[in-house]
């Protein structure tokens, strides 16, 4: 009888192993990202309480952060300052201060925001972001969930 050998079993094992990590990743971001969605226009249906124009609205963002490999972390708040996009730092003003000096200042960014959410001496503090994520939570955790199924029907199919 012939002997039969196969190879490149260690490659091709390794390259089911590296897919596997890929779709975990793939799909933990993709579940990480709707649940996020929900959230975030919760928020901006909560800071249109205080719509002053728009910039606050505008500016909520989900951000995905750098971090160690296993782990991911997303940060949903409000852009503003040097953490606006490169097309919002394209519109802004040179003005004069007070003491003579020009700046810029740009059109859509909210500094506003954290006098509203954190409050002040003079303004309530209404923490918006909070109050969108305790609201929406269940939202959220059935938008992970729907994701997820989603992600495994995807893998089921045939190509």
């Amino acid at each position: 009888m012939p002997k039969t050998e196969v190879l490149g079993i260690g490659g091709l094992t390794a390259s089911f192993a590296r897919l596997r990590d890929d779709m975990q990743q793939r799909t933990s971001r993709a579940m990480v990202v709707s649940a996020g969605g929900v959230i975030k226009r919760g928020a901006k249906a909560l800071a249109g309480a205080h719509r002053r124009t728009g910039a606050m609205e505008k500016n909520i963002a989900i951000k995905r952060e750098p971090t160690p490999a296993g782990v991911a972390v997303y940060h949903l708040g409000v852009r503003n300052g040097h953490s606006l996009t490169r097309k919002q730092k394209q519109d802004y003003k040179l003005v004069v201060t007070d003491k003579g000096r020009i700046a810029k200042r740009y059109e859509d960014n909210p500094f506003y925001w954290r006098f509203i959410h954190l409050g002040t001496k003079h303004i309530q503090a209404d923490p918006f972001l909070s109050r969108a994520l305790e609201a929406n939570s269940a939202a959220a955790i059935e938008a992970m969930a729907a994701r997820l199924q989603a992600e495994y029907l995807k893998t089921l199919k045939p190509t």
